[in-house]
Parts: C-alpha cells; structure tokens; sequence
C-alpha cells in the first residue's frame, strides 16, 4: 500500500516511555534471579529433592514461559524507530558494535570466567583444549538471536522501501482477538519445534535439530515465543499498543495466566509427567501443556505492562540507575555468580545459608562491577 511513512507521524515524537525502561529493568533482575536459582540446583547448593529444589524448578519452569519473550517483544517495539532514524548502513552498523561485541568479548573471555569452578576447585589445568571446551555464548545468546531478528527486519525494511510500501503508524488498541489469535499461533509453534526440540531440554527429539538451533539459542524449545513476540512488538510499535492497551487487558491478562494454570496444568501433571511426554511429540498432553504456555506467556506479559505503566512508570534514582546499567548487569551476572559460589566452596562456607549469602553477595557486585564497567569510556559507548 502507497502511503505516508511511519517516521512522519507526529506518534513518534511521543515522550519516553519509562514504565517500560523499569519493567526491562525488572526482567534483567529476575534473570539474575533465575540464574541464582539455577546454579545452586546445578551445583546442588539447593539438594536434590529438597523442598528449595523444587520450589526452585517451578521458580524456573514459570519463568521460562515469558521473561525472555518480553525481552524480544520491548526489542521489537523500539527496532523500527531506530532503523527510520539511522538508516539501514548505521542501524546494522550500531547493532552490530552493541551486540557482536559484547558477545564476542564474553565467548572469548568471560566463558573462561564462567568455568572458574572446574579450574579452581576440579584442579583441571588452563590449556588451550581446556579453553575451547569452555567456549560458550552464555546468556550472551539473546545478543546473538536479537541480531539476526534486527538484520531480518532490516532486510525487509529495505524491500518495503524498496517497492515504496510502508506502514502508517496509528494508534489503534488491540482487541482480543488479536490475542488469542496469536496465542493460537504462538501454540502450534510450541507444539511442532518441540517434535524436534523437547520442552525444558528434556530427553528425546532430534540431535541435529537441536544442534542448529542451539547455536542461536540455550532454548530452542521456545524459538516460537521469541519469533512471534519480537514480530508482535513491531506491530505493537505501528499501533501505538504499549500507550494505548486497556487497562482491564491487564487485568484479564493475569486472570488468564491464573486460570489456564489452575484448569490445564493439573492434566498435564497427571497424564503428561509419566514418560515426559508433555514435553513434545504427537500426544495432546503436549499440545495441552503447549496451550498452557502460550497462555500464560501472553497473560503475564499483557499484565506486566499494565500494570508498569499504572504503577511504575516514572524513574527515580533507583530505577534511573538500574534501567542504564541493566545491559551490562545482563552480560557479567553469571560470571559473577560463578566468582561466588566457587569462594563460597572455597571457604566451605555452610550449606544451608549458602544460596542466602549467593544473592546478599552477587547482586550487589552485580550492580558495582557494572558501574565500574561503565565509567570505561570505550565500554561506555558500546553498552
């Protein structure tokens, strides 16, 4: 369609929004969070079994259902706006600084620090075979991911161009059923990658498949969610959705989280758990548990902005602080939290107050490692 491009809309000159640079903060917080609780299973600071263990795994399984996605989707929001100010060149040219590099520097560098646990308390000795088999992207692999997602959209920004089409933004709010059209999509995704791609990294599926996609990322099984958010941010950018979503959305968003969980999740713990087969292939346990996720997923996302743009939507000194170094807390957390629990081991410190002292210990050098980082004038510029 012939029309007017979305750049010249006086829309974009809106004012910041802040509710979302606070929920962002917010998510890279329970990252740290989440990775805590996953090193201390892994390394069974939480023991096997325990009721911390388990209550730990739900911690997980719950979050691994929307806290990444929600990344993508805000990354989503605010990609056309910078593409329309930089122009293709600059937009690939300043991703590719923002995120290649840091991703660069921590497969080269901060993997190695990552596995300090193996060199320091398994006395394996630091050689060159020892280095690659400690290669890993780490977190790092949202970085990676969002880059192709960027290039993609640059290649199609530029044939929208290209063939003189273009979107005109306008705000329209969502309606539900756009939701549950996309919720619809979003679980037949689930449902057919984890053929191939087990959900939770469960046994089964296939080895080359999962292979190819973990070189883009740690969960394949959710390639879905992060494709269809960050495309859904996009339309949300077009749209104006992050302003103009109704608040009652908010409010039925984690209703349904709430009641999808309390009528689907039991039938897949009772006919799903016994051979795991909830976690893919041809049954309807893991269609039903691929329905409940992109429920919940959308529910609390839809929640969570609403309830940040009610609640949390302007920047004091805290939020102001954590929104500008909640880039490099992401990148540096788990070597951090790896920095730790190897002292903690060192010092035999006592198990049971060893995952209280992980938090009181790493979220604080969290945020004071990435103020340093930040005061590096050439870090400075890229993170």
């Amino acid at each position: 369609m012939n029309s007017r491009h979305i750049g010249s809309s006086s829309l974009q000159r809106e004012g910041r929004l802040y509710f979302i640079d606070n929920l962002r903060a917010a998510l890279t917080m329970l990252v740290v969070l989440h990775h805590l609780v996953y090193f201390s299973i892994y390394n069974e600071v939480l023991s096997q079994g325990s009721i911390g263990a388990v209550m730990g795994l739900l911690f997980l399984a719950f979050n691994q259902t929307f806290f990444m996605g929600t990344f993508f989707l805000i990354s989503g929001y605010f990609v056309p706006s910078s593409f329309e100010r930089n122009g293709a060149t600059r937009f690939i040219k300043d991703r590719f600084i923002r995120f290649l590099v840091p991703f660069i520097f921590y497969v080269l560098i901060l993997s190695q620090v990552q596995s300090i646990e193996v060199y320091m308390l398994n006395q394996e000795p630091f050689t060159w075979q020892t280095y690659f088999s400690h290669l890993t992207y780490g977190p790092m692999w949202y970085v990676e991911l969002l880059f192709v997602f960027v290039c993609l959209y640059a290649v199609w920004a530029k044939f929208m161009s290209k063939n003189k089409l273009s979107v005109v933004r306008q705000s329209t709010p969502p309606t539900y059923r756009m939701f549950t059209v996309f919720v619809m999509i979003l679980a037949v995704g689930y449902f057919i990658i984890r053929l191939w791609v087990p959900a939770l990294d469960l046994p089964g599926g296939s080895p080359g498949v999962q292979s190819f996609v973990g070189l883009f990322t740690a969960s394949g099984y959710d390639l879905p969610q992060y494709v269809g958010l960050f495309i859904l941010g996009i339309i949300a950018y077009q749209r104006n959705w992050f302003r103009n979503i109704p608040d009652s959305m908010g409010r039925a968003g984690f209703g349904i989280a709430i009641g999808a969980s309390i009528l689907l999740l039991p039938l897949v713990l009772l006919f799903g758990v016994d051979g795991l087969q909830f976690s893919g292939g041809w049954n309807w346990t893991s269609l039903v548990y691929s329905l409940w996720e992109a429920l919940f997923c959308v529910g609390v996302i839809l929640g969570l902005i609403i309830f940040f743009r009610r609640r949390v939507f302007h920047q004091g000194k805290g939020w102001s602080f954590l929104s500008a170094h909640s880039f490099v807390i992401y990148i540096i957390h788990i070597p951090i939290i790896a920095i730790v629990i190897a002292g903690l081991k060192v010092i035999h410190f006592p198990p049971s107050f060893m995952f209280l002292a992980m938090i009181l210990i790493t979220i604080p050098l969290c945020f004071l490692l990435s103020y340093i980082i930040k005061q590096i004038p050439f870090a400075s510029k890229i993170l």
